[in-house]
Order: structure tokens, then C-alpha cells, then sequence
């Protein structure tokens, strides 16, 4: 009975600090919660240190990279000096995309890549290494939007949500992950998710293209955190993009019958290229660009460069969304009910049980790492 007691109490500690963590955003802290709940978390050691402190003289490789939060992200490694290269299905953005870059800078460069070319991506990856050399930071961010909910979607629909949004990824990961291990030097993989990947959304394939995508990430995260590869899963709420337009992409072999690339622009407006601020609730003041919703390319773009020279497991540049997540985790640990009195042998045991070290170590680092300088921001 003495650890069914102690079982209610971390429950009791885990529902205290997930209604902490909601009154945060409202103003209230939640540190005091967090550190009980701190208490019951055994300790796995540290997490994964940064392989790359530094984006200066880094070669990136962003897909999706001529437009929205790609573009973003180039433009926020490219001003902390790294060498940067935009992945496009075809060169119709380079043009727009290379004005946010000084004219004709150096580390600048653009190549054509189709990610769902499975075949053609070990070539395409020698290519883009005979630019500025090995690929240290990899950014799969290229990703298609507009798709129906999972009951209406068509297979076609699947294939096209799924091949661009998570077997991109994957066949990045499978190109660059063994030629980053072969180099031994510091490298690191962001991945785009969606706040849908953490957080189901909407009843759509892309939120479930995005939740396999944060899979592969913590996959990953398991499997590299020994090696010279650091991973971040990057989860943008709400930003500027032109993601409503990807329909006008999408290959006629992965169309639906009766669709057409005009009807789908027709059907998904632009959305605007700027964004003010959001109304500043009572009480608060100054809401620059961070929280601006939808928010800037470039500010998310600025967190990702911070959150690879930290190495964080997860990017979150929309924190508003933590009481969703902590509701989603809370309802799973909710529903893990002991209907009986758990056994001593799997109850002296619950160590063995946490699967990877992965989550505690995170926990640990992110609230060692809680205050950052992070320049733009």
C-alpha cells in the first residue's frame, strides 16, 4: 500500500503542476509545482551535449528553403554565419527568396530538389556537397498543407501529406545520418513538425503526416544520443507561409480526379505576407515580434538556431500551447488506471519502465537552460 500512496501522490503532484503550468501563462509562476513534480523523476544522467555550439562557417541544407519558415530559417543561420543552401521542388521562388540575402553573397547558394524523388536523393545530397562541403546541419522543413480530414481523404491524399511531409524527411535523415556519422565531427538535424504533431489539432492527414514526423524525431533522439548528431523536433504554432498555396505542387500522378492546380489556388487564398502584433492582454505590455501570431519566418527561424546550439530535443516557438499539451499528457496518465494494487515486483521496478532516459533528460536540461540570450528575439 505504501507505494500505491506514493503513486496517488505523484499523480496529485503531476495534476498540480500541469494547472501551475496554465496559470504561468496568465502571469502566475509555476516553478514550485515543476520542482515537486522534479522530485519523483529518478536521476538518468544528462542530456545529449550540444555537437554544434556554433552555426559560423556551418554548412546548412534547408528543403522547403525558398519560402515561409525554411526561408526563415535560412536567413536567421545565414546572419549567425552559416553557410546556407535553399532546397526547392523547382526554382520558381530562388529569385524572391535570394532578396532577403545580401547580392551575391558567398553563402548563398539554391538547389532543385523534389524531396518525394526517393531514388534521387543520395545523387542530389553529392550535389549539394560539391557547394560548400559536407552538410553539418540539416533542416527538413519542405511540407504541403490544405489536405482533407482523415475520413473524406482519398489514398492520393495520403500519399501525397505522407510523401512529402514525413518520407521526405525520412529519406533526409537516411541520406545525411550515415554521412554525418562517418565525419565524426558536430552535426544536427531539425525536423519541421507542427504544433499538430504534439497536439492534434484537427481532424486532418496533415495533422497526422505531422504526428508521425515528431515519432521519427524522438526515434531519433533515442537512437543518436550517443553519437555526433544532435536532433531537434521544431513545432511552429501560426506563422507566415505560404502553405495554403502547396496544393499548386502537388504531381498530377497524386491528384484526385477532379482536382486541378487551378481550383486548388483558387480555393486557398495567400495569406498576408506581414503580421502585427496580437492585442496585449490586461496587464502586459511590449508584445514584440515572439508573439506575434501568425508569427514572423524569421523569428521562428532565430529559435532554431538557438535551439540547435543547445541541442533541444523540442522547439516550440508558440508556448501558448503548453496547457494543451499538459491537458493531452495528463489525459494518457490519467487513463493508465491501477484498478488493482500494482505488484511489488512491477512497482519496486518503475525505473525500468520510463523506456529511454530521453524525456527526464530533457526535463533536466531544459530547466537548466530556462534563461537564454537570444539575439532577435
Amino acid at each position: 500500500m505504501d507505494e500505491q500512496r506514493k503513486l496517488n501522490r505523484r499523480n496529485m503532484l503531476s495534476g498540480v503542476a500541469a494547472t501551475a503550468g496554465a496559470a504561468g501563462l496568465l502571469g502566475i509562476t509555476a516553478a514550485h509545482g515543476a520542482e515537486a513534480v522534479a522530485e519523483a523523476w529518478p536521476d538518468m544522467g544528462p542530456s545529449q551535449s550540444p555537437p554544434i555550439t556554433d552555426v559560423k562557417d556551418k554548412v546548412a541544407y534547408i528543403t522547403g528553403g525558398s519560402s515561409g519558415i525554411g526561408l526563415g530559417i535560412a536567413r536567421a543561420l545565414h546572419e549567425a554565419g552559416a553557410k546556407v543552401i535553399l532546397g526547392n521542388l523547382d526554382d520558381s521562388q530562388f529569385a524572391e527568396a535570394l532578396k532577403s540575402f545580401p547580392v551575391g553573397d558567398r553563402r548563398v547558394r539554391t538547389v532543385v530538389h523534389d524531396v518525394l524523388d526517393r531514388d534521387g536523393w543520395e545523387a542530389k545530397a553529392d550535389e549539394i556537397e560539391k557547394l560548400f562541403g559536407p552538410v553539418q546541419i540539416l533542416v527538413n522543413n519542405a511540407g504541403v498543407g490544405r489536405l482533407p480530414d482523415v475520413i473524406a481523404g482519398t489514398l492520393k491524399d495520403w500519399d501525397w501529406g505522407m510523401g512529402v511531409n514525413f518520407w521526405g524527411p525520412l529519406c533526409g535523415v537516411r541520406t545525411f545520418v550515415p554521412r554525418m556519422l562517418a565525419r565524426k565531427e558536430g552535426c544536427h538535424i531539425v525536423t519541421t513538425s507542427s504544433t499538430d504533431g504534439v497536439l492534434f489539432g484537427s481532424g486532418n492527414v496533415y495533422a497526422v503526416t505531422k504526428m508521425a514526423v515528431s515519432g521519427l524525431m524522438e526515434a531519433l533522439r533515442h537512437q543518436l544520443r550517443g553519437t555526433n548528431i544532435g536532433t531537434s523536433n521544431l513545432c511552429p504554432g501560426a506563422t507566415t507561409t505560404n502553405i495554403a498555396q502547396s496544393a499548386t505542387y502537388r504531381p498530377d500522378t497524386l491528384k484526385n480526379p477532379e482536382q486541378t492546380a487551378v481550383a486548388q489556388a483558387a480555393a486557398a487564398p495567400p495569406r498576408p505576407s506581414t503580421a502585427g502584433p496580437v492585442p496585449a492582454p490586461p496587464g502586459r505590455v511590449d508584445l514584440g515580434p515572439m508573439w506575434a501570431r501568425p508569427q514572423d519566418p524569421l523569428t521562428v527561424g532565430r529559435l532554431v538556431v538557438n535551439g540547435i546550439i543547445n541541442n533541444d530535443m523540442w522547439i516550440f516557438p508558440a508556448p501558448e500551447y503548453r496547457v494543451g499539451v499538459e491537458a493531452r499528457g495528463q489525459a494518457m496518465a490519467e487513463s493508465m488506471v491501477a484498478f488493482t494494487p500494482m505488484p511489488e515486483n512491477i512497482a519496486a521496478g518503475r525505473d525500468r519502465y520510463f523506456r529511454t532516459p530521453i524525456y527526464v533528460q530533457e526535463m533536466a536540461h531544459r530547466r537548466a537552460t530556462r534563461k537564454r540570450n537570444i539575439p532577435g528575439i
